[in-house]
């Protein structure tokens, strides 16, 4: 059912997240979803967006809240102050609002865990509990050879971007591949006519569906997308690429070659001959297409 924000704080001060709850008063929620993490809300749908400033069509991820509160109507409240996942303030504001519940064993719940679903439609609260899926990324820091994904909206599609400070484009791509996308169902790899900075290429304006620095993005079938930013000389055969052969890989897909029957245009980019304009090469469920643009 489709609801509306009835009250919501992101200032992230849990005295002031408590005050906005209280003054719900007829409030009467069903569902909780409680997160340590702000990546985990954003998987589920939890945030809001606003235009990025120096790429159209790009949108920054804003606002997320890390509990969420929803009535049998839909309507919702959300705040960023009140949390999960250790002993501090945001978890102690927590717990305050289940014990209010009457949700039993709730420093327990909140404090050993990091992603909470608590489900009270039929009276008798049925709670789901467990660890996030980034827990070993943040635990330790010093141990990753690549940076966190910057996260986009784009086309109503959650994107997982890797940045220029990242050091290890496949461990990047192996770590998300495993907890943002559910089942690869394409790969893009972006071919532009000229050799660019690797780190400054970008598609052609003419081109919706690819954006800016990232000639190679994974698709999932749940609409989820990681994109990396590699560079993809137009002068070398894609399957002479080191990057292209790793990324498909680990993704699963079958090794580029010019055996697979492919069309003739296809061919005559394999071949290293130059192509005629900026395309896209996408493989997808192991066949292989190309599109220009």
């Amino acid at each position: 059912m489709e609801g509306t924000i009835v009250k919501e704080n992101y200032d992230g001060v849990t005295k002031r997240s408590l005050q906005a709850w209280k003054e719900l008063k007829t409030f009467e929620p069903v569902e909780l979803f409680i997160y340590k993490n702000s990546t985990d809300a954003i998987l589920q749908g939890f945030y809001k967006y606003k235009p990025n400033p120096y790429v159209p069509g790009l949108y920054d991820i804003h606002e997320v809240p890390h509990f969420i509160a929803k009535d049998k109507y839909g309507d919702e409240f959300r705040t960023s102050g009140l949390n999960c996942g250790y002993g501090g303030e945001g978890p102690r504001g927590t717990i305050s609002i289940l014990e209010q519940l009457s949700i039993d064993n709730a420093e327990r719940i909140v404090k050993g865990n990091s992603v909470i679903y608590i489900d009270m439609k039929n009276g008798t609260p049925k709670v789901e509990a467990g660890r996030s899926v980034f827990d070993d990324y943040l635990r330790d820091p010093m141990e990753r050879t690549f940076e966190s994904a910057r996260v986009y909206n784009y086309e109503e599609r959650l994107v997982f971007a890797e940045s220029n400070e990242s050091m290890d484009t496949l461990g990047f791509l192996k770590f998300y591949l495993e907890r943002v996308i559910d089942e690869v169902e394409a790969v893009y790899f972006l071919v532009d006519e000229d050799e660019i900075s690797s780190y400054r290429r970008r598609a052609p304006k003419r081109y919706t569906d690819r954006i800016m620095d990232f000639p190679i993005a994974i698709r999932g079938k749940n609409g989820n997308e990681i994109w990396l930013k590699p560079y993809l000389s137009n002068i070398k055969r894609l399957e002479e690429q080191t990057i292209v052969k790793n990324v498909l890989e680990v993704v699963g897909f079958p090794p580029l070659n010019r055996e697979q029957g492919i069309l003739d245009k296809v061919k005559n980019t394999l071949s290293g001959k130059p192509i005629e304009r900026p395309a896209v090469v996408i493989v997808e469920s192991g066949q292989l297409e190309l599109h220009y643009l």
